[in-house]
């Protein structure tokens, strides 16, 4: 390294000590140009500790073989987390050759290490040994640390190993020109309205905010857009059924345009290279090779589940369908022709006339700040944690805002970044994420974690509130419990941290805390009218309740599609080369509720399975969905805000990451294995599959 590259490094404010309180990232001193020398620095200083555990002399053991290993990439893992971070922070275009370079690097980095021949013999070593005097964590990360290797195909040679070098680069570059034109196809369409009458329907704060769009684009009228704070509302509450079709189209087609930003090709090369790899593992599928490392275990547990859950939700989807058809013709005509953009409309129009509840009712006591401090009093009740907002932390975004995290004894636990609002080039859903990992050096120092929790809620006008829907309530909720699983963790080893768990139990943690967003117990004390301050309703919270139910039967069958349609591209044994929005709608033919619209499809902008992380594993919702349910039941046995129990739930699942298999976790928390029957219940499903 010569003196230039050495000053580089030290001038670099990602790299040493950041001074910054809690040791936050420096986002205030951080430029682009910082990230590429500093993961390859940090590459560097792992290859040395690597080189370290290779040179050893004495006997590999776990303490100098494995338990180093897991440390060694701590420091690169901090600043590539720090970077994902960002990408939702600047322009798209600005960031993404930064990103490419990055994943490539780091690709070949990792793969540099799983055919580390050196590494490898010591890791094995220590496996083949006696390794009776482990404890449970120490042995399930040698377990995984050896399985890890032989799966990023350590024990591969000569061509194959150059193959599978090839393929993960290739498929790491093809994962992000996906997201990327996914990103792009979003953001490139508009629907501009000129005409007043065009709006009716439309939320007032809705109407606005187009309007504001519309102004911010030099446009007449207003603009809406196929990002979700515009797009849900528009698709469900506008009359003018011709726009409605218009903006369905757009959406349903994101990535399948036919344009520079399609992705059906990209689709193809995935799945056909995602099958090479595991061929060349040794599996016969791709599904095959990510369901080992699953609580699944094989694709013909996932086939069961999502087949029991059909067999029970099926029929009273069907009859939830027939009612929003009859609704809609009662309203329109005998002649009416349903069509898919007709669903959200009239199915809203249905729930407020069953329930007499509306988004609108119920948005004013939803309040996003109220709704923070619900989340945190929750927290508090429930695992004695408080929150104390820091202003002066860096942050990657103006809109963000950071907390620090404190335990019942006083004790520091995290911080909590929050970056809640929508902006182009932003990527879609809600989502949590860690920027520094917790875990326990060996001279027992608590290194407590750095975490993130993303949603794309409509940015409010100046001098107006973020008022939530009680779906968007719900995703709050979801990724908050996202978050607790990362700020409780309590582990000692960096790659067993909270919430880096096997895959279908990671939405355990998350989806067990919408269940409190319906409870009167918990919404009594933050749930007031953002004017007026008056508690909500309790005729409103009765509606709540009794609303949660409408469309659950609908909502579960399109999960399990979802499910199929991941099953379906990652269960091929033969290459692809066929139509991809026709594969897609065969893999769903026995669920469909609707007539299908050839040109449309969810494959071509699946963000998670084609450029996320839930290849062969989007069953996972539906499989923590059985978990949550369950674990709630005990909940709401013995109290939803009691201590005990949630100590407990703390204790046996929150705090322990991946350091033991995640059934026996779930077991000693609840008592006994996973049952279905809570989550029928919860959805008002009276006929039971009798195979269950």
């Amino acid at each position: 390294m010569n003196i230039e590259e050495k000053k580089g490094i030290y001038n670099n404010p990602l790299l040493g000590e950041y001074g910054t309180p809690f040791g936050a990232v420096p986002y205030d001193r951080i430029t682009l140009e910082h990230f590429i020398p500093a993961v390859e620095e940090c590459i560097r200083r792992e290859n040395e500790i690597i080189d370290g555990i290779c040179d050893n002399s004495d006997e590999a053991t776990f303490e100098n073989t494995i338990a180093r290993f897991d440390y060694a990439g701590t420091e690169l893992s901090t600043i590539i987390c720090a970077f994902n971070a960002l990408i939702n922070s600047r322009s798209y275009d600005e960031i993404l050759a930064v990103e490419e370079k990055i994943q490539q690097i780091c690709t070949r980095h990792h793969n540099s290490i799983s055919m580390n021949d050196r590494l490898f013999t010591r890791i094995k070593e220590v496996y083949e040994a006696d390794n009776s005097h482990l404890d449970k964590a120490q042995k399930r990360l040698l377990e995984q640390t050896y399985t890890s290797f032989v799966r990023g195909g350590a024990n591969l040679k000569g061509n194959e190993r150059e193959r599978y070098c090839e393929l993960t680069e290739k498929l790491t570059a093809l994962s992000l020109k996906f997201q990327e034109n996914s990103i792009k196809d979003t953001d490139a369409y508009t629907l501009v309205v000129t005409d007043a009458k065009d709006l009716e329907g439309l939320p007032a704060d809705v109407v606005e905010a187009a309007a504001n769009t519309a102004k911010e684009n030099g446009t007449e009228g207003w603009t809406f857009t196929l990002h979700r704070p515009s797009y849900l509302p528009f698709i469900t509450y506008c009359r003018n059924r011709e726009l409605r079709k218009q903006m369905y189209m757009a959406y349903n087609t994101i990535g399948a345009k036919g344009n520079s930003h399609d992705n059906r090709t990209i689709v193809k090369e995935i799945v056909n290279k995602r099958l090479e790899l595991a061929r060349l593992l040794g599996y016969s599928t791709y599904s095959d090779y990510i369901l080992e490392e699953r609580m699944a275990q094989n694709s013909d547990a996932v086939f069961s589940m999502l087949g029991k859950l059909t067999w029970s939700y099926l029929p009273a989807a069907r009859k939830e369908m027939d009612e929003i058809v009859a609704y809609a013709k009662k309203s329109e005509g005998e002649d009416f022709n349903f069509e898919r953009w007709d669903f959200a409309y009239y199915s809203e129009k249905l729930k407020e006339e069953k329930y007499s509840l509306n988004d609108e009712h119920v948005r004013p006591y939803f309040e996003l700040n109220q709704a923070i401090h619900g989340a945190f009093y929750l927290a508090t009740r429930l695992y004695g944690v408080t929150f104390k907002q820091n202003h002066d932390i860096p942050v990657f975004n103006p809109d963000v805002k950071v907390w620090e995290v404190y335990d019942y004894d006083g004790s520091f636990l995290a911080l909590l970044y929050c970056d809640f609002f929508a902006r182009k080039g932003k990527h879609a859903g809600a989502w949590m994420d860690s920027i520094k990992p917790q875990y326990k050096d060996a001279e027992g120092n608590d290194h407590r974690p750095h975490i993130t929790l993303s949603t794309n809620y409509r940015k409010p006008l100046p001098g107006k509130p973020t008022l939530l829907n009680h779906d968007e309530f719900n995703t709050l909720m979801h990724e908050f419990g996202h978050c607790m699983h990362g700020i409780l963790s309590d582990v000692i080893y960096p790659s067993q941290c909270s919430p880096n768990v096997l895959w279908d139990f990671v939405e355990l943690p998350s989806q067990i805390m919408e269940n409190f967003s319906t409870e009167e117990e918990f919404l009594k004390h933050f749930a007031f009218h953002h004017k007026t301050g008056e508690n909500i309703p309790q005729e409103t919270l009765a509606k709540i309740k009794k609303a949660s139910t409408f469309k659950a039967a609908y909502q579960c069958v399109r999960q399990v599609g979802l499910g199929l349609i991941d099953q379906a591209w990652h269960n091929i044994s033969e290459p692809f080369d066929g139509d991809v929005l026709e594969y897609e709608q065969q893999a769903t033919a026995a669920l469909r509720l609707m007539p299908v619209i050839k040109e449309t499809g969810i494959t071509p902008q699946f963000g998670h399975i084609m450029s996320g992380g839930y290849a062969a594993g989007y069953y996972s919702y539906k499989w923590a969905e059985v978990l949550d349910a369950d674990a709630y039941s005990r909940f709401k046995k013995e109290g939803i805000l009691n201590m005990k129990v949630a100590q407990s739930f703390r204790d046996d699942i929150l705090s322990k990451g991946d350091s033991e298999h995640p059934m026996e976790l779930y077991i000693r928390f609840r008592g006994r294995r996973p049952q279905i029957e809570p989550l029928l219940e919860r959805d008002g499903i009276e006929t039971i599959c009798p195979h269950l």
